[in-house]
């Protein structure tokens, strides 16, 4: 399913962020440049809503995700900062890989389906091979591949 939600131009191994909601911004801003949300604002909006809730990071990996209005068409963007942020995390572990999930509102809960097969690529040798990807295109391929 990865495959089918994220591409190249979805990625960034050098965010610029510096805290949680810039993080959401430059995921958001990719979002809406590669035509999958209507509006960053609002996706933004059901992205802080949805991470009201309950803090979606674990282990080192963010993965805020949100049902939109916004969403055109599902997709992942992914964003790595290699430092760390702090996210709230509840571990105390600062997140440095950013898995931001997009899903139309009145869509299937395909969010649910993405996670579980996220989780299932998570290890440390994961983290370990994302962190020395050279570009976004072997970024690309540890996704798909691992």
């Amino acid at each position: 399913m990865i495959t089918q939600l994220t591409n190249v131009n979805l990625i960034n191994g050098n965010l610029q962020a510096n805290n949680k909601k810039e993080v959401f911004e430059e995921l958001a801003q990719m979002l809406f440049d590669n035509k999958r949300i209507s509006s960053k604002e609002a996706y933004l909006s059901d992205i802080e809503n949805r991470e009201s809730l309950s803090v979606t990071s674990m282990d080192g990996i963010a993965y805020p995700h949100a049902k939109s209005q916004a969403v055109t068409e599902p997709a992942i963007a992914v964003g790595i900062k290699r430092e760390g942020i702090d996210y709230g995390d509840e571990d105390g572990i600062h997140p440095s890989l950013f898995f931001m999930i997009a899903s139309p509102d009145n869509g299937a809960d395909h969010h649910i389906y993405v996670l579980q097969e996220l989780f299932g690529k998570f290890s440390e040798e994961f983290i370990e091979d994302i962190h020395n990807a050279k570009d976004n295109n072997q970024i690309l391929n540890i996704l798909i591949n691992s």
